[in-house]
């Protein structure tokens, strides 16, 4: 069970405008200036999730990416200022696309987020990936919907995170299309939220090192807070933090220390734990 989420439409989800919102169908996104009367989280065909980020316990994540985008972008101007200072003009490209013809096949290593470009010098470049977490059960923040129009909301609904889910999806690609920027020597940065990032390193286990600066890394974080602000009564990105690591790292990131490893004798142990209490789901005879 997880408490009511924490914004809707870049606004606290239990607020009279929140609900002014869904009721007349005002589903523009705050954060992301090309979304316009339109949100990516669909709830029905007349009505939209709307959720920029949720609590779940004393969890609170952000699940949109736009959500990153308010203050006119800031994440990626802050990502700008941190490769090129003020000294370069900025090109921005938007779900930039990765493939190489092979004869008659195409090799696609999926798109970018974002592909940013010094305008004077197309060798000059470095991409951005945005990455949240993600929920399950979202009938109950459907149905906390619901409550909030018929003034009837309660403190928790059947909803909770996904965040391995999050972890499964992001890293792989994270590593597929990086081998390409490390080749190249050129930034790949990822966004991410404090909490999510703190989930990350504790489940993958990925050297890592804080840096203030750039100068020659190629996998970079850059981790926000998300911060309340009561006298606005708003949510809000706060400190950045930012930290890199290496391509083979991250390539080694599903394996773990010799002392995690389950070993042989505990695994048959558990398979004859598991053969005294339950009746195996199949058995197949041997047939002569």
């Amino acid at each position: 069970m997880a408490k009511v989420q924490l914004e809707a439409f870049g606004i606290p989800f239990n607020s009279e405008e929140a609900k002014l919102k869904f009721r007349n169908q005002v589903f523009d996104c705050p954060f992301d200036t090309r979304r316009i009367n339109v949100c990516d989280k669909p709830n029905n065909n007349t009505n939209k999730y709307g959720n920029c980020s949720v609590r779940a316990g004393d969890q609170q994540r952000i699940i949109c990416p736009r959500r990153f985008y308010e203050n006119d972008y800031r994440v990626i101007k802050d990502i700008k200022e941190f490769v090129w200072r003020n000294n370069e003009t900025i090109d921005c490209y938007a779900e930039f696309r990765l493939e190489k013809q092979i004869e008659n096949d195409r090799f696609h290593y999926g798109n970018l987020d974002w592909l940013l470009v010094n305008q004077n010098d197309v060798t000059d470049f470095c991409a951005i990936e945005v990455q949240t977490d993600c929920t399950t059960g979202t009938g109950g923040i459907a149905q906390g919907i619901n409550d909030l129009l018929n003034d009837n909301l309660k403190d928790n609904y059947n909803f909770g995170l996904n965040t391995l889910a999050s972890f499964k999806g992001f890293l792989p690609q994270f590593i597929f299309k990086g081998q390409l920027f490390d080749d190249w020597k050129k930034p790949y940065i990822a966004i991410m939220q404090d909490e999510l990032w703190a989930k990350f390193i504790s489940k993958f286990r990925i050297r890592f090192g804080e840096i203030t600066e750039y100068s020659t890394e190629t996998f970079v974080f850059f981790i926000y807070s998300l911060k309340y602000d009561e006298a606005r009564n708003m949510y809000f990105l706060g400190d950045l933090k930012m930290y890199s690591s290496r391509w083979i790292d991250l390539l080694l990131s599903f394996s773990v220390e010799s002392q995690l490893l389950i070993g042989y004798n505990l695994m048959c142990e558990k398979i004859a734990q598991r053969k005294s209490t339950t009746y195996p789901v199949l058995t197949i005879v041997n047939t002569p």
